[in-house]
């Protein structure tokens, strides 16, 4: 017998509205929880491990309630393959800030002090967030438009382009500065490291940007 064929995205528009409503709220939710972690990263210089944690337990505890919800789903607006990947990849945004503040955690030695340059990609990966989170909030409504999602999307992948000038400029004064005999490699490696990380998290947010676009195309 061949499966059924899967309800289209109006007809889960016009009789699933709880399910998909609620799956939009959650997705707020999560994206809202990478907001806060965000400023409390920014606010302490990514020093204060334990409350990253924190904001990573909240966001774990959505996730499990978005999985949850789709698991159970009968009729959902969206693919719900394409809605795992999505709730996923806002995680990856959280668990990228926790895995930065772990790393300072470790190399507390030559990371208690940041430097201009880490500080610029904290910002600046707060403002890929905060446009992630702008972004996710359009699933509330009715029927996404591409054009509107895509100019959305653009401030995450401007805040990215930026991310990589400064790192770029980062990696050139690290090469400057440690290619002397002598040089601290544990230093090197920390501050090397770090600004991948906090690099990343504008590569996150503009992963989650990417999949909302697409979303938005299948609705088309």
């Amino acid at each position: 017998m061949k499966n059924p064929k899967r309800p289209s995205g109006a007809v889960a528009r016009l009789f699933g509205p709880s399910q998909n409503d609620e799956f939009a709220d959650l997705m707020v939710r999560l994206a809202n929880v990478g907001v806060e972690c965000a400023a409390h990263f920014r606010a302490t210089d990514g020093q204060d491990l334990p409350g990253i944690v924190a904001f990573e337990r909240r966001a774990d505890q959505i996730v499990d309630a978005i999985h949850e919800l789709l698991d159970n789903a009968f009729i959902m607006r969206f693919d719900v393959p394409d809605a795992m990947r999505l709730t996923d990849e806002i995680d990856d945004v959280i668990d990228g800030m926790r895995g930065a503040a772990a790393h300072i955690d470790i190399y507390k030695r030559f990371l208690g002090e940041l430097r201009p340059e880490a500080r610029e990609l904290i910002v600046t990966g707060e403002r890929s967030i905060h446009a992630m989170r702008n972004l996710v909030e359009v699933l509330k409504n009715r029927k996404l438009s591409v054009a509107h999602v895509r100019d959305l999307a653009r401030a995450i992948n401007d805040a990215e382009s930026e991310a990589d000038r400064i790192i770029a400029r980062a990696e050139r004064g690290l090469v400057a500065e440690f290619s002397a005999p002598g040089s601290n490699t544990l230093e090197f490696i920390a501050l090397e490291r770090l600004y991948a990380m906090l690099e990343e998290m504008t590569d996150d947010a503009k992963r989650c940007g990417k999949l909302i676009v697409s979303l938005a195309r299948k609705e088309t």
